[in-house]
């Protein structure tokens, strides 16, 4: 076998069913740290000749995920892989994809350029807005999509009773694709952000929802910007309401905040007890050809 899928701890379920949908091998990243907290990492696997790709949800404790990543793609290339690919299924820094302050960061651009290295870079759903594509920064990288599955899910689990909110313009990238999916709109609500936790939303329209109604995002960080979208749900006489994110970060007890008013979903790009929506499929297509 030439395909070689190495996980870390948090990826590893989700490594070991890719690595069976493409007939390939898997192998643990371990981590260790020196007494200076410098990282020490090793794969258990030997990655001579093989195309290596590197399962990695940069989500939790963002930095560190990012110095591992790129340790571990110098780990395959110092052994010899033949090709190395980043599967990232969350992309940290994509949010900052322009000076919004005087002389402040434009990490997105930046940090996205640290993994050039690598042969290929491919990432889930990557939160782009005013770059539209992850090759504007790097030729290399491509992103892909868990929009069709999040409407198969739709369509099996709410058969046609569900009305798609999406909670600022920003994710009306997700949520319409998905509504259009479903032969359905979408109602877009209007957010006016002030701060990293303060937000402003406001009801577009006086709209008659269906049975469920679903809010539909692709990062949930906070959870401001849905709890906000939940209760001016609620205002406009909504009943079962639901929540799909497909990146839950959950910071702060987001989950909580949530789930006090509806019930979360996410898919497994960063595994959490919320995690419904299984991504692995899309993952074993788009590495087919790396065969």
């Amino acid at each position: 076998m030439s395909l070689l899928i190495a996980g870390f701890p948090e990826t590893r379920a989700l490594g070991k069913k890719i690595a069976q949908g493409l007939s390939a091998k898997y192998t643990d990243i371990f981590i260790e740290d020196f007494p200076d907290s410098e990282f020490h990492l090793a794969l258990k696997d030997n990655p001579r000749d093989k195309t290596v790709v590197i399962l990695s949800s940069m989500s939790k404790n963002p930095n560190e995920k990012l110095i591992e990543t790129l340790l571990v793609g110098g780990i395959a290339k110092d052994y010899r892989a033949k090709k190395i690919i980043l599967m990232a299924t969350y992309f940290p820094y994509l949010r900052q994809d322009k000076h919004f302050l005087k002389y402040d960061s434009f990490s997105s651009k930046h940090i996205i350029k640290l993994f050039s290295s690598f042969d290929k870079i491919i990432t889930i759903d990557p939160h782009l807005h005013r770059i539209k594509h992850m090759q504007d920064w790097v030729s290399k990288a491509e992103s892909i999509s868990a929009k069709e599955l999040i409407a198969d899910y739709i369509a099996t689990r709410f058969k046609g009773e569900a009305t798609i909110i999406g909670p600022d313009e920003e994710s009306a990238q997700w949520n319409k694709p998905i509504a259009e999916q479903l032969d359905d709109k979408v109602v877009i609500l209007k957010k006016t952000r002030f701060s990293s936790t303060h937000i402003k939303q406001k009801e577009q329209g006086n709209e008659k929802f269906k049975k469920n109604v679903i809010i539909i995002d692709d990062i949930i960080s906070t959870g401001k910007t849905i709890a906000g979208a939940l209760a001016l749900a609620k205002k406009q006489g909504a009943k079962n309401l639901y929540c799909i994110g497909i990146h839950g970060l959950l910071v702060n007890g987001a989950d909580k905040l949530i789930t006090k008013h509806a019930e979360l979903i996410t898919t497994n790009t960063i595994p959490n007890h919320y995690s419904k929506i299984d991504v692995s499929p899309i993952i074993i297509n788009a590495l087919k050809r790396f065969r």
